[in-house]
């Protein structure tokens, strides 16, 4: 058994329970579908999109604590994928290629996400030169053309829920 990450894991785990106890969940005074909800991702290996909308809003942080700890006590691949795309430092004690290689799509998705943001933000400059402009135009081009199939990848590895269809436009002929 890897003693360090378990020790910091039950160390989490009890903390969740500690802050969910004191605050009550947020006034409701029972927090326990939304903590089996976090087992059952946890035997999963559920990302958190595809199980914490069902959960209560006051008890989410709690649950998401709990699957959180579990599934860094277990090295889990989904926890260093999650752990990577929310800037979470994932336990040096993990490692292994599968793991390693799911931290690294959970990193690299983070990074497109975050130039996303940073070029859309920069071109909201009116003063912004001609040129650069253009440059940060086509970069954005590419990462929105190179995004969604980064995110396909963690989709297909199960790191991501499915992506959400659009509910067709109704059609002039009915």
């Amino acid at each position: 058994m890897n003693y360090p990450i378990f020790s910091r894991a039950l160390a989490l785990g009890a903390a969740a329970l500690l802050a969910g106890s004191i605050a009550g969940c947020g006034g409701h005074s029972d927090c326990t579908q939304a903590l089996v909800a976090a087992d059952e991702a946890v035997r999963d290996h559920q990302p958190p999109g595809e199980w914490l909308h069902r959960v209560d809003a006051a008890c989410a942080d709690a649950a998401m604590e709990r699957w959180t700890s579990a599934l860094a006590q277990e090295c889990a691949p989904v926890f260093g994928f999650h752990a990577a795309l929310t800037g979470a430092e994932a336990p040096a004690e993990c490692d292994g290629h599968v793991f390693d290689s799911a931290t690294s799509l959970g990193g690299m998705i983070a990074e497109m996400r975050g130039e996303l943001d940073d070029i859309e933000q920069r071109l909201e400059d009116d003063a912004l030169p001609d040129r650069t402009r253009r440059d940060l135009e086509r970069r954005k081009i590419v990462i929105g053309r190179d995004l969604p199939q980064v995110e396909a990848l963690a989709r297909m590895d199960g790191y991501l829920p499915p992506a959400e269809i659009p509910d067709p436009e109704p059609s002039i002929l009915e």
